[in-house]
């Protein structure tokens, strides 16, 4: 059990980091198209219909894209996803560093990571098929493996659910 608590002290810092790099990404993105929207200086080019944000203080390309409203939407929501998608991993990874494996909050955290990921695929989908049809295809791809990842998600959720109920039956026999 030690190797899986290092596997998992590492992992979470790493997921972690991680989402707080997507949130950053998605703070900066939301304010520059809104400081360039409002006609204000932003490191942003539009030329052709196709958009660039630089890194901050300079003019190195960030991210790129087509400058309409539904793609930059739809990437903004698609950052920020990811953002809450690796921030609830990180928590699943910091119930397996843990000394005591079956917890409440163990079990919360699994439930929220599972509903995360057979939601917000599904709503994302249909964001893309009423706003953004030119990324369904990818998009679909994309939702299916967050579904199979939800799903097993569920199967662990309950597996930690029923390992939480035999845990507390034996604290209470003890």
């Amino acid at each position: 059990m030690k190797s899986v608590r290092i596997v998992a002290n590492i992992l979470f810092y790493l997921t972690r980091v991680a989402a707080i790099i997507y949130v950053i990404t998605a703070v900066y993105t939301t304010a520059v198209v809104l400081l360039y929207v409002s006609g204000a200086a932003a490191p942003m080019n539009v030329e052709n219909g196709a958009f660039e944000i630089y890194y901050p203080f300079t003019t190195a390309p960030f991210l790129l894209g087509d400058y309409t409203n539904s793609f930059l939407t739809m990437m903004i929501l698609l950052i920020s996803f990811y953002a809450l998608f690796l921030w609830l991993l990180s928590n699943v990874f910091n119930t397996f560093r843990q000394t005591k494996l079956f917890t409440p909050a163990g079990v919360r955290r699994l439930s929220r990571f599972y509903v995360t990921n057979l939601t917000v695929p599904i709503i994302s989908l249909i964001a893309a098929v009423l706003f953004y049809h030119d990324a369904v295809n990818d998009i679909a791809a994309i939702s299916f493996l967050h579904i199979i990842i939800g799903v097993f998600a569920f199967f662990m959720a309950a597996i930690f659910k029923q390992g939480l109920v035999l845990q507390e039956e034996q604290d209470l026999t003890l």
